[in-house]
């Protein structure tokens, strides 16, 4: 646990302009999505551009904006096609591998996908929004299993936005319509929840990225409060940073968020760039 916590306070890497989706792996390379120009970007820790790949339209390898990224341990980008109702996947020089889905509500089938993550067997668990589930797929895109669905009560989601895998297979929602987090186990089975709509410490506002460290302590985007939050694994508070704003370590509007070498990356969402914390 957190022995000693860290003040988290911005740092001189700012991405201006760019990004609302962050998936960082252990490569040390910070990979984006841009719905508006459609296309994914990737960068140095120290914010310098390596490349991007995509353009707008529906076939392989084209985007209609784009939701989330997520990075699987043999290179391959996985990414949230989300009018395209879809899933694209790509190598690590942002090349074509495949795409699945398409819209609908069947097993399978797909409705503004935002949220995806990996484990460690290469599992796609995708964020199925409007559909308020979760699917699990192969990296070949047959399906697996889903759950959730539309509810308040324990295991049911409103529009879950991101999932985040623990090291302990624990997979981390963000409930954003039911303004709280929910913990699933692998198969999908309800653990805990934590969080309710409010501005005070450890309340949510339409939460977004979720984030795990090798402890388990859990990130958590909270975009309407416009702040970042800390969790232990059981969901007791730790911290909260950010405010409103432009400057510095302000924020307006979240969406991913992710942990590098003690380091928390941030996606600032209407102020269009990234920071780090």
């Amino acid at each position: 646990m957190f022995c000693q916590l860290p003040t988290y306070k911005p740092k001189s890497v700012k991405y201006k302009d760019k990004v609302v989706y962050v998936e960082l792996r252990v490569r040390l390379q910070i990979m984006t999505t841009e719905p508006d120009i459609c296309n994914s970007e990737v960068f140095d820790t120290g914010g310098r551009f390596l490349r991007s790949f995509g353009s707008y339209g529906s076939s392989e390898g084209e985007f209609d904006c784009l939701a989330g990224v997520a990075v699987s341990n043999q290179g391959w980008i996985i990414i949230a096609d989300r009018y395209n109702h879809r899933l694209q996947l790509f190598d690590r020089l942002g090349r074509f591998i495949r795409a699945f889905g398409r819209e609908g509500t069947s097993d399978g089938l797909l409705s503004y996908p935002w949220g995806v993550a990996v484990d460690c067997l290469g599992l796609i668990y995708v964020c199925d929004k409007d559909n308020h589930r979760l699917q699990l797929f192969t990296p070949d895109g047959h399906f697996v299993r889903k759950f959730g669905r539309r509810g308040t009560g324990d295991g049911q989601l409103d529009q879950p936005h991101y999932v985040a895998i623990g090291t302990r297979n624990q997979v981390v929602v963000s409930d954003s319509g039911n303004h709280r987090v929910q913990i699933f186990d692998k198969t999908g089975r309800f653990l805990s929840k934590f969080g309710c709509e409010g501005t005070a410490l450890g309340h949510f506002r339409y939460p977004r990225g979720v984030a795990l460290d090798h402890e388990g302590n859990i990130l958590v985007g909270d975009s309407g409060n416009n702040r970042v939050q800390l969790f232990r694994p059981d969901g007791t508070f730790l911290q909260a940073f950010g405010s409103w704003g432009t400057g510095d370590g302000q924020v307006k509007g979240l969406e991913g968020v992710a942990f590098c070498r003690g380091d928390i990356i941030v996606s600032d969402r209407e102020n269009h760039r990234i920071q780090t914390f």
